[in-house]
This record gives C-alpha cells, structure tokens and sequence, in this order.
C-alpha cells in the first residue's frame, strides 16, 4: 500500500478514537428514554472497533505492527483474557460476555477497554498529540460545565420538553456522584495546568472560570469521597510544586519561578479539609438554595465483602462470572439488608468496583488487575526521571500521572460508570505513549511480509481481526437498537389494546435483535396487560375473546419461560413467571396454581433471604383461597422483615374477609406506625377505614398520606371524598380543585367540583 494511504488510514484510525474518548463524555441521545450508560458505552464499543479496524488496515499496509515492548502491554491484554474464560464458568455466558446493555464488567466491556488502552499507547507519541487530548479534555469539561449550569438554573426541558428523556439524573456525565468524580478530575487538571504551565490572557481566565465552576460542582454535590480525593491530590501537588522549584536554582528563570508559590493548589487542599471537617452543617446550608440529592446506592464494605467471600467459596479462581453481582447479592446477601429501606433493591455493583470482580472474577481476575496497576504505578514512578528535564515534561507527566492515579482510586473504592474507567485506561495507555516518545519504553518492529513461510498466516490473521471487528460493530449496532425499540416499548403510554400492541411491536423488535431476559419479562407483562383489556372488553365476541386468550396466555407464558431459559439464575425472572402463571389463576387457566408455585419456591431458593417471593407466595395462596397457607408464608415475610407493609395489608385483608375488622385496622394501624414515612402505608390505611365507614380515621390517614407526598393524586381524591362524608364540603371543594389543576381532563374530577359547588351554591340560597 502506497505511504499515502497508510497515513491516511492511521489518520482515521487516530480521528475515530479522539472524537470516540471525548465524545463519550457527553454524548446522549435526545428526545429518547435511552440511559446514558447505554449510549456512552455504545458509542465507545462502535468507536474503538473502527478505530482498531482502521489501525488493522493501516497495519496490513505497511506491512509491519510497532506495538510497546513492555509487560504492561501483556497484563493490559490478559485482563479482557480473564474475563472471558471467567464467562464460561458463569451461570449465564450470555450475560457474562456482552450484557443486557453495555454494562461495564463483562468481557465485551474490558476487551474495548484494553483497545482503548492499547490504541492509546500507539497514538499519543507527540507532543502533538499530547496537546490534543488536553484541550480536548478541556473543552470537554467547558461543555459539560455550561451544559450543566444552564440546565440547573434555567433549565432545557422549558424550551425543548423531552430533549433530555435519556438524561435521568440531569446531568450529561451520568449519576450525581459520577459528575461529581468526573470535575474533582477536572479540579486537579485545572491545578497542574496553573501550576505547571505559563497561560495568560483569555486563557489563564477561561482555567481559572473552570476550576471555580468545577469546584462550585463539589460544593453543591459535597461528596466527602471526592473531597477526600481532591485534597489528598491537592497536597502532593502543593508539596512536588514548592520541593521542585526549591531543588535547582541556577538562572534567573529558574529564581523567578521559585518565587511563585502553589496558592491556588493550597486553596483547594484547605476547601477541601473545610468541607470533610463541616460537611454536615456546610450540607444542610448548601440545600437551602441548592438542593441535588445524591440517590446513588450502593452496599457496604461488610455487606459487599460477605457476598464477594461466599462467590469464592463458591468458585475461587474464577468466582461466580463477570456482571453477575446481582445474581449474587440475590443469593447471599446478609439477612440484615432485610431491616433497610434496599432490601428489594437489585444491586449490580458492590462498595467498589475492584471488590465487585473479587466475586465475578475471582482471585485471578482481581489479582491480575493489581498487578496491571502495579506495573502501572511502577511506571510512573520511574517517569519521574525524565520529567524533571524540562518544564513541558514535568506538566505532562505530573499531569497525566495524577489523573490517572486518580482515576484509578475511584475503580478501587469507589464504584464509577464508564467515564472514569474511559479515563483511567485511556490516561494509562498515554502515559505509556509519551516514555515511548521519551524513548524510556521501547518499541518492537514486526514484519510479517519479509519471510514468505509467516505471511500468509499473518495476513489471514489479519484480515481474521479484521472480520471481527466489523462483526464487532455490526453487533453492538443491533444492540444499542434493541435498546431504543425495548426503551419505545416501555414508554408507550395509554391503556388501550393499540398502545399495547405497539408495545408489543416494540419489544419483539428489540428481541429479534438482542434476545434479552429483561425484554422477555417485558413482553411478557404487555401480554398480560392485554388480556386484562380483552376481559374487560364487553363488545368482544366470546369466540373471538376465547381464541384471543388462548393466544395471549399461550405468548405470555412463552415469553416469561423464555426470560428464565436466558438467565436462569435471576430470581426477577422467576418472579415473574410467577406473576404470570398468578395471573393465569383468576382465568382457571389448568396448572397455572402450580406453575406458580413451582416459580415462586426457585426466585425464593435464589434470594432467600428477600421476604419479596414468600410474600408473592402468599399472594398467590391468598388468590387460591388458602387462607391458612397465606398467613404462614406471610408470617415467614414478617420474620425476615418485620416491617414489611404490603405482608401487613394483606393479612388485614385476610382479617377483613373473615370478619375481624378490628384486627384488621390493628393491622394496619401497625404498619403505619412501622413506616411513618411511607405514603403508600398510610393510603391504603385510609382506604380500609373508609371502606369500613370510619371516615374521621380515614381522613386523618389520607391527609398524612398528603402530607408525606404532595403528589399523592389518589390520596387527595380519597381525602375530598372523606371530607365530603365527614360533613366539611368545603374542604373536599378545595381538594378536588388542586387535583382539576393538576389533571384537567380527568371526569370523575370534574363531577365531583360540579357536585359540590352545586351543593355549595344550594346551601347559600337556603341561607
């Protein structure tokens, strides 16, 4: 191949992973309910396979590979290695090796994070290039930064509703946490650029604006992990800076430069010990004008290293298969996560990320991680040397050594999304790019058009890697579609048999292109959503509602076996299977009790120490008209949740059947008072006393449910209603005219205000 062309293709290959790194740092889709995840991990797997793809052509061309001669290289390679023999001991292979939907963790997710390390290694050689990935951070964190400032105090869904669809926590990074990791980075790079680097002007000022703007971040979101992090970093800079220009002084340069002291850096360290040492006062301060909820969850180190010991008992070497910590959370997590206000939550991650492959991966996995990060660290320490040769050298390696060293922390003890692991292979990988260029590492030369008897099989390999890599693309393609068809499916409003059926359309797309446990227990419930519109439907021929059902449970029943053949060890499928053969109860559909049965007993085999399957269980026993049954299982809940409210209502249920209304309300009065800040307790508390004529109780009930959620539309209906019984008509007025703001078109709202402004203006006429 013509030099030219061999150029151009490195060219591509060097373009597509520059706009593929920085890009992915806000890229998102609008106007779609896809998840940031999904579509910055799409755009990273697409992204680096063309990359590699142009760097093979390139290769094929030249004839040669010039790769890094270092073992950094070889550990980076065995990594994604692991990972993959590790999915072949996992209980679901599919899950392991490419995910639901671009999860980090699995062999697809850490086979693109070593390319990325990789191609990061052989293109950032110059000074050049070097150049670029900083102002490409840079203006990426400008971006992010206005993006995020005027999202927060003018807002884009005022002008552009639905825009941000996919944009769940309301920034473009991900998570409020992940945000905040993200422009604790940003603060240190902002430093060492201050520190390091003579900027003046408009670009001094710009470096400034975004440290303030960054540090304002922090602030507001006062993640103590961050601060930690920052002023950890913030100290080093502040003592490398004073001790580097205390060590030679031999030109007036050099004598001036002493002169500058690290202020800003030891600004930053003494707001960071500020907002550590006061965080709890400075944070109660902070949202009264600025109110962002950190929502991110995730377990303790106990919990978290409980799980990860029982997955190496289990399997030691290989542990239980990359991305199923949820799997394993299910099956061992400790009885006390029960007494919490997660005790249903499906955890994917553990207290940290490393921690988390300690039980996916095993002693190998982790251990091979460690080592990479060694090696890494080694590395770095030893650029050391050549950085105090000139200035520019110091800023490179000063610069890109504590990011990626920071990058790193956050995958030990913390648990990132894809950004910071982005950033942490993509630092790792230039760092190794710039000792090449310093010719501190070297590199090798292989030819494989010299000797006639190795090309042939080279080049088969070659062009081998290169058929993989367009299958690469085309596959994650198809997946990121399935995505947007599974993410148009779910949200498909309305209750109507044609919203339905295109949901329906919708998740049998998604399937068609990802076969997906989650899209099958979707498609599942859309079925049965179906079938209650049937039923309910009184113009229906009963031949046509006949050969409609049998179609319906038939779908619906396949679907929900085919989510637990996918993922046979998730108890969410079992659930599942079991809602719908539940379902299939009512309809006397022939072994559905005992298909629900069957289903139940696995998903509670699989979490046993969840009250969430012994309470469905009951439900079903419940349905079945198995009072007795249905109280031991529910009695089995309350053991492993004593508070467990829904247990509560319906063993008041059960009461209410058998005539004991006092048990019944005591009951429910107990769950109240088990869950004070529960709405939803006190709702349905309102309801039994209102169904059994105590409207002074129901009302004092519907009015905490209010209370505790302003938004509570049904308990606003009911508490107007129990107002109107109670004798205070007024009042109920009132309630039905909030609710007429909120849901203008709804009737039984309407007639309700027609009612009682009629009685109202009845009344003053009497008067």
């Amino acid at each position: 191949m013509e030099p030219k062309k061999i150029l151009f293709f490195h060219r591509l290959s060097f373009v597509t992973l520059f706009v593929t790194l920085f890009g992915s740092l806000f890229f998102f889709l609008p106007y779609m309910s896809v998840t940031i995840e999904a579509s910055k991990g799409f755009l990273l797997s697409v992204g680096i396979t063309l990359s590699i793809f142009f760097w093979l052509i390139a290769c094929l061309g030249e004839g040669k590979f010039t790769i890094p001669k270092d073992r950094l290289i070889l550990f980076g390679a065995l990594i994604p290695l692991i990972f993959l023999i590790a999915s072949f001991f996992s209980s679901s292979s599919y899950i392991s090796l490419f995910g639901r939907g671009f999860e980090i963790g699995t062999f697809g997710s850490m086979l693109i994070l070593f390319l990325l390390f990789f191609l990061s290694s052989i293109y950032f050689q110059t000074e050049k290039r070097l150049w670029y990935f900083f102002k490409g951070l840079f203006f990426s964190a400008i971006v992010l930064a206005v993006f995020e400032i005027i999202n927060l105090f003018i807002g884009f869904e005022r002008f552009f509703p639905g825009i941000l669809n996919g944009v769940s926590y309301g920034n473009l990074i991900g998570s409020w946490s992940n945000f905040a990791l993200f422009f604790g980075l940003i603060v240190l790079f902002s430093l060492f650029t201050l520190e390091f680097l003579k900027t003046k002007g408009i670009f001094l000022f710009i470096q400034y604006a975004l440290l303030a703007i960054s540090v304002f971040f922090l602030i507001i979101l006062n993640l103590p992990f961050v601060w930690l992090l920052v002023g950890l970093f913030s100290l080093i800079l502040s003592v490398y800076s004073i001790s580097s220009k205390q060590t030679k002084i031999n030109t007036e340069e050099e004598e001036e430069k002493k002169k500058k002291f690290p202020f800003t850096s030891l600004i930053i360290l003494f707001i960071c010990l500020f907002f550590l040492i006061g965080n709890n006062s400075v944070e109660s301060l902070i949202s009264k004008y600025i109110n962002i909820p950190i929502t991110d969850v995730r377990p303790s180190i106990v919990s978290t290293s409980t799980v990860a010991y029982k997955a190496l008992l289990y399997n030691p070497l290989f542990g239980t298969g990359p991305n199923t910590f949820s799997i394993d959370w299910a099956l061992w997590q400790p009885k006390e996560i029960a007494q919490t206000a997660y005790w249903n939550t499906s955890f994917d991650n553990g207290f940290s990320l490393i921690l988390t492959f300690v039980a996916t991966v095993g002693i190998l996995g982790v251990a091979l991680i460690l080592l990479f990060i060694i090696v890494l660290l080694t590395r770095q320490i030893q650029s050391f040397r050549i950085a105090m040769n000139d200035n520019l050298s110091s800023y490179f390696f000063a610069t890109i050594f504590m990011m990626s060293i920071y990058a790193w922390a956050t995958i030990i003890f913390y648990t990132p999304n894809i950004v910071m692991l982005i950033l942490a292979f993509s630092l790792s990988g230039i760092l190794m790019g710039v000792l090449i260029y310093k010719k501190a590492i070297p590199v090798v030369n292989v030819s494989f058009l010299r000797d006639p008897r190795h090309s042939f099989f080279a080049i088969l390999g070659i062009i081998i890697l290169v058929i993989a890599t367009i299958s690469a693309t085309y596959i994650y393609i198809e997946k990121f579609t399935s995505v947007i068809y599974f993410s148009k499916g779910l949200n498909s409003s309305g209750n109507t048999i044609e919203t339905f059926s295109n949901a329906e359309k919708m998740f049998l797309k998604a399937i068609a292109l990802d076969k997906n446990d989650i899209y099958y227990r979707g498609l599942s419930q859309i079925y049965i959503k179906q079938i209650e519109v049937v039923v309910n439907d009184k113009t229906i021929s009963q031949d046509m509602l006949k050969s409609t059902l049998q179609r319906l449970v038939s779908n619906a029943s396949e679907s929900a076996n085919l989510a637990v053949s996918q993922n046979s060890k998730q108890y969410l499928n079992y659930i599942n299977l079991g809602d719908v053969f539940s379902f299939f109860v009512s309809l006397s559909v022939e072994n559905s009790y005992e298909n629900a049965v069957f289903a139940y007993d696995k998903a509670h085999n699989l979490s046993p120490n969840n009250p969430a399957p012994l309470f469905s269980r009951a439900s079903l026993e419940y349905l079945n008209k198995s009072n007795s049954k249905a109280e031991k299982f529910i009695q089995q809940a309350l053991l492993l949740k004593p508070n467990y409210a829904d247990a509560m209502f319906l063993l008041a249920q059960i009461r209410t059947d058998e005539g004991n209304i006092p048990e019944a309300v005591a009951q429910a009065t107990r769950a109240s008072q088990l869950n004070p800040n529960d709405p939803t307790v006190f709702f349905k508390l309102g309801l039994l006393k209102y169904n059994n004529s105590d409207y002074a109780g129901a009302v004092s009930a519907f009015e905490t449910a209010v209370i505790l959620d302003n938004l509570y539309l049904n308990a606003r209906y009911f508490l107007g209603q129990s107002y109107k019984k109670v004798g205070r008509s007024d009042d109920a007025l009132v309630q039905f005219k909030i609710l007429n703001k909120i849901i203008p078109d709804n009737k039984d709202v309407k007639n309700a205000i027609n009612l009682f402004s009629k009685t109202s203006a009845e009344t003053q006429a009497t008067e």
